[in-house]
């Protein structure tokens, strides 16, 4: 969860429950992994061997 946000809520409600849902988890694991996954194939063109 975004830092500022919980801090905020946290201040404005103290006694709230803050939850986060499984999809938006996944969901963000699944971007950075994207991420990742882009740079090596980025920095590994030059290394290719020829397969489609």
């Amino acid at each position: 969860m975004w830092r500022p946000y919980r801090i905020a809520v946290q201040k404005v409600l103290p006694n709230a429950k803050i939850v986060v849902d499984k999809f938006h988890v996944v969901s963000k694991a699944n971007a950075a992994f994207d991420t990742v996954r882009r740079k090596i194939a980025n920095a590994d063109k030059g290394r290719s061997l020829g397969l489609k």
